[in-house]
């Protein structure tokens, strides 16, 4: 069987956002600041400080962003350095305002738009704070005339906003990279044929058993006709109600990984009847928590995807570990892709978890094996 990688566009990795999104904003205040005709010292001061940011951003993108994927925390010091950087180029009427919502878009890219939404928040409330600390509560310069309503509203709402509205345009960006590039894959001549997904060579087949390997097996039993008919209905109004239970939390934030991929399984099969058979490979190794979290997130969607689009009977979900890495992989026995590969909509996660992965140094690949079905596979290497 021969295999297909389907690399991220590395252009729409979060990294790579996160220091072009700076650099544009930055180059719009520019452009504000020329077209009001006056720059003054502060202001130069001001532009070359935030310059110089952005080239270490640059230059430290990609470990930046692991270590606040580890510290999310450390997000409130762009948001700071935003605020204190409005503050000295005019307060309200800086043009840095604009610059300085770039803080929002890593936590909107980490956390969707409900953690930009929490960022710009959290920057309007620490820039009310910062500019009421510095003689000039908004209040008292509403009543004065010197800030008029709408700026107010505005310095309120637009960051928030903002923040909201990042993580849907990125996603809309890499749904139309990813159509356009499965259009330029299929053959021209021939638009109904689906092609075919192997598995990539270094893809192991279903685990067996043997002497020498430590295995965990939870096999639900063979569903019956009520069962049968109880996932009928799920499949076609229990998607919601499925998400819901497999992204209920856990019993504690520092579950181990296998008894997490468990879990799911164990919620899966009880909600749909479809049976699963969980295995565990090799010693269990020290995961950290992103990595764990981000296979757990993995395991919640391809479960779902499963029972929205496979029609599957049953599903493998197989937990491996060897001395440097952890890798995860779902199989199930349903229709496969229908149109040959995941890059479309209605995938839009496993898209997502693949710039995620990237970003871990890991790997994601979704393929057809010859006899049917689908396969997740998600590699992480361990520190």
């Amino acid at each position: 069987m021969s295999g297909t990688r389907l690399p991220p566009n590395p252009w729409l990795a979060d990294h790579v956002i996160f220091f072009t999104s700076r650099w544009m904003l930055w180059g719009a205040t520019l452009l504000w600041l020329l077209a009001q005709g006056v720059l003054d010292t502060t202001q130069i001061w001001a532009l070359s400080a935030a310059l110089l940011v952005n080239v270490l951003a640059t230059r430290f993108a990609q470990p930046y962003v692991r270590i606040v994927r580890r510290n999310p925390t450390i997000l409130m010091i762009d948001i700071v350095y935003g605020v204190a950087l409005v503050l000295f180029s005019g307060g309200w009427d800086s043009a840095f305002l604009v610059y300085a919502s770039s803080s929002l878009v890593l936590p909107a890219l980490m956390y969707g738009w409900r953690g930009g939404m929490m960022a710009g928040l959290a920057f309007v409330s620490i820039d009310l704070a910062a500019l009421w600390a510095a003689g000039a509560p908004p209040a008292d310069r509403l009543l004065a005339g010197e800030v008029s309503g709408m700026t107010l509203a505005l310095t309120m709402i637009v960051p928030p906003l903002f923040g909201a509205l990042v993580h849907p345009l990125v996603d809309m960006a890499r749904d139309y990279v990813a159509q356009r590039h499965t259009l330029s894959r299929r053959p021209p001549d021939r638009p109904d044929v689906r092609p075919r997904r192997s598995a990539p060579p270094d893809t192991p087949s279903l685990p067996r058993e043997s002497s020498g390997v430590r295995s965990l097996v939870r096999d639900a039993s063979e569903p019956s006709p009520v069962a049968q008919a109880t996932r009928i209905r799920t499949a076609e109004h229990g998607a919601d109600e499925l998400r819901r239970l497999l992204f209920a939390p856990l019993s504690t934030t520092d579950v181990e990984l296998g008894m997490a991929i468990d879990i799911l399984a164990s919620r899966f099969s009880q909600h749909t009847g479809i049976a699963v058979r969980v295995t565990q490979l090799g010693r269990a190794q020290q995961v950290r928590y992103a990595q764990r979290q981000l296979l757990v997130r993995l395991a919640q969607e391809a479960l779902l995807n499963v029972q929205q689009h496979a029609h599957a009977s049953s599903v493998s979900v197989t937990l491996r570990y060897d001395s440097s890495s952890v890798v995860l992989m779902i199989q199930d026995d349903g229709i496969g892709l229908l149109d040959g590969t995941y890059e479309r909509p209605g995938w839009r996660t496993l898209r997502t978890m693949q710039y995620r992965l990237a970003e871990h140094d890991g790997r994601l690949d979704v393929f057809e094996l010859d006899g049917g079905g689908v396969t997740v596979r998600a590699s992480l290497p361990l520190d």
